[in-house]
């Protein structure tokens, strides 16, 4: 019989032929670890002897794969029943798998292989975030309580970039934990752009866009929690934590975080009450004018940035390598040149994740990786369209854009390159899944079905 798990939020509640669960196999607990540790450490900060496999959220990622194939071996342990987002990552693994093999074939330079190895395994790290999320997060309250530890995580990252730019002191070159996490590379630093003593930050992330995208991704975790939290008081908090991430968004001088905000901000007006978008704007308008009270020059920069077009250097350049990467991919279309072979240094960087996947992965998985992300946000709109509890449809909608503006601002830098990204992203397609196990087994009992 599977197993059918209710969505109240202070208990668990199981059909009579369930059989009790054990404590351990709850997954919550290590999770929010995996969210921590990846988000409020620098990701410069590695276990050396793993070398970039040595972040510590990607080697709790590692863990929790482990975890949910032990769990899978006994059937009190293991979460049974309709998963999607399942499937979609074992097509996802399996294209990279071709892909992987496709390279062998072709033979690979030392340095390839190991960045084939490492690819591989930092899908799997990912993917154990994911199904430890999606099988191993048993009632909706745990829901809430990752979200609310990636809330704070993500608000840490905030403050730690306001730091950065109130202090012009970077304050990640003060977290190192020696013997056992060093820095693998010299932390990112600041960046002067746009004039005017202006710089750009990141944070603990591993480059400004990345901090950007993840501050917006936080920043939509944030309002829903504010709109949905149990007490007013919890409420005004997670409000305070919204504004600071959204303060820090313009602060990356980043064009990537200005039009991802856009377009989430976009997104979100069509499914909320006119209420709630009139306050969003408003308050979206009042932390304007206190930036540009407090440091005259940053918006009209971003506005620069933003409007420049095809005029920036950087901008060019990632037009260009459409030309550059032409040859490699119409010499192997199909499953690439090997996924994580395309290293800095042999090859040109790529900014953008879809034509560095289409060069390495191929065709096919390139489009394992869009159906991915397409199933985690159909999975979420299934969810929206059938719940009938107020906070289940907000929170299908916040995932959904969540990862629709990852899966876009992909392709404006190499994403799956940093580890913050990747674990934020497997994070959310797991709490779609767990969502939908939830809300799903709901309906199920509640009509009386097995």
């Amino acid at each position: 019989m599977p197993t059918y798990l209710s969505t109240r939020r202070s208990s668990t509640v199981y059909d009579s032929t369930v059989p009790t669960l054990r404590p351990f196999r709850d997954a919550t607990g290590v999770v929010v670890v995996a969210v921590l540790l990846a988000y409020l450490l620098p990701t410069q900060l590695v276990f050396l002897p793993l070398s970039s496999l040595g972040r510590p959220g990607l080697v709790v990622g590692l863990g929790l794969l482990i975890w949910w194939l032990v769990t899978r071996l006994h059937p009190e342990l293991a979460t049974h029943g309709r998963q999607p987002m399942r499937w979609a990552l074992l097509g996802y693994v399996a294209a990279l798998g071709a892909s992987y093999l496709a390279g062998q074939l072709r033979g690979l330079p030392a340095l390839e292989q190991n960045g084939a190895d490492r690819a591989i395994l930092a899908t799997l790290a990912g993917g154990g975030i994911m199904l430890a999320v999606a099988d191993g997060v048993l009632n909706r309250e745990r829901i809430e309580r990752i979200l609310r530890w990636l809330c704070w995580a993500s608000s840490g990252m905030a403050l730690v970039a306001l730091g950065q730019f109130a202090l012009r002191v970077d304050l990640t070159v003060y977290m190192r934990l020696p013997p056992l996490l060093v820095f693998q590379r010299d932390p990112v630093g600041f960046d002067a752009r746009g004039g005017g003593g202006l710089v750009r930050v990141a944070g603990t992330a591993g480059h400004y866009i990345e901090f950007s995208v993840l501050m917006v991704i936080g920043l939509l975790i944030a309002i829903h929690l504010a709109r949905f939290a149990p007490t007013r008081r919890s409420r005004q908090l997670f409000g305070a934590l919204a504004m600071v991430q959204a303060a820090v968004i313009p602060i990356s001088l980043s064009r990537t975080g200005v039009l991802a905000l856009a377009a989430a901000i976009l997104l979100l007006l069509v499914a909320w009450p006119l209420r709630t978008s009139f306050n969003v704007l408003a308050l979206g308008l009042v932390l304007a004018v206190v930036i540009q009270v407090v440091r005259p020059g940053l918006l009209a920069t971003l506005r620069a940035l933003v409007l420049v077009g095809n005029r920036d250097p950087s901008v060019q350049g990632r037009l260009e390598d459409y030309d550059y990467v032409r040859p490699y991919f119409e010499g192997r279309p199909w499953f690439g040149r090997g996924v994580g072979t395309w290293l800095i240094e042999r090859y040109q960087l790529l900014d953008n994740q879809w034509l560095l996947s289409l060069v390495t992965t191929g065709i096919v998985g390139t489009a394992a990786l869009a159906l991915l992300l397409l199933t985690g946000i159909f999975v979420a709109v299934r969810v929206r369209l059938y719940s009938s509890d107020a906070a289940d449809r907000d929170l299908a909608v916040t995932l959904a854009v969540a990862i629709a503006v990852a899966g876009v601002t992909a392709a404006t830098f190499d994403a799956l390159h940093f580890s913050t990204y990747r674990v934020a992203l497997f994070l959310l397609l797991g709490l779609v899944g767990a969502l939908w196990r939830i809300t799903r087994a709901a309906r199920i009992n509640e009509s009386g079905q097995t």
